[in-house]
């Protein structure tokens, strides 16, 4: 019985390059700062040090970036927050930009 050996071929690969985003909480003068703590603590996963330290920073300087993202996950984090203000009360508003 004959053998057939082909030829090897070669699999081109193109290496894709994530854009990554920044997700920024942007401070609305009425949101209180154990809110600004907590959305960071539960949406952003910071410690408490952490969180402390950007909410001082939101409330100090008007924005504070949260955290670096693929694009779906930056705007599910942003969505997550301004749901979470709306509930309650707050006009708190999450910016996404392009690193």
């Amino acid at each position: 019985m004959p053998v057939t050996i082909e030829k090897p071929f070669r699999i081109q690969i193109k290496k894709v390059e994530t854009k990554m985003y920044f997700v920024s909480i942007l401070y609305d003068k009425y949101v209180s700062w154990e809110f600004c703590v907590y959305t960071l603590m539960e949406v952003f996963h910071k410690d408490l040090e952490q969180a402390k330290a950007i909410t001082d920073v939101i409330l100090s300087d008007g924005e504070a970036i949260c955290g670096i993202y693929t694009f779906e996950i930056a705007d599910t984090k942003a969505t997550i927050v301004e749901e979470k203000a709306n509930k309650e009360d707050f006009s708190l508003r999450c910016l996404i930009e392009e690193v």
